[in-house]
């Protein structure tokens, strides 16, 4: 059990990568399956811009406990991303992007090295979140 992070790629992109084909989308997590031609499956990376393996279980803890010092409790990240160390199915869609942001900037120069490869990590899934107009999903 862990947390895993991904953001799907857009139609446009899907359509760009695999002329021809037709796609449908999820709505809230903007994940795209291949509607035309029949009987075409694509695998997890033909359909993620990025998936991302935070941590197991006790690793996300420790990393919350680690920002929880840097931030004080019941910060964004907390709230939204590191609440729980296996939750899925819940998406963070643009209008949350911002407030995470600003904390990451407050933890992206961490002398800890979890601390900032978060950062780096949840920072990147936010650019490419914002370029493929689609939620970050956890998954």
């Amino acid at each position: 059990m862990g947390l895993d992070i991904a953001v799907f790629k857009s139609i446009s992109a899907m359509e760009r990568e695999f002329p021809g084909y037709r796609f449908g989308r999820e709505p809230m997590t903007g994940e795209c399956w291949v509607v035309d031609p029949e009987g075409v499956d694509l695998d997890w990376d033909a359909v993620t811009m990025r998936s991302w393996r935070v941590g197991n279980v006790m690793h996300v803890a420790a990393l919350r406990d680690a920002i929880a010092g840097h931030l004080g409790g019941g910060s964004a990240l907390e709230r939204v991303v590191l609440y729980s160390g296996s939750h899925t199915g819940d998406a963070i869609e643009e209008p949350g992007f911002g407030e995470l942001e600003s904390e990451l900037k407050l933890i992206e120069s961490s002398s800890d090295p979890w601390v900032r490869e978060f950062a780096d990590g949840l920072s990147e899934l936010i650019r490419m979140a914002r370029r493929e107009k689609n939620p970050i999903v956890f998954v």
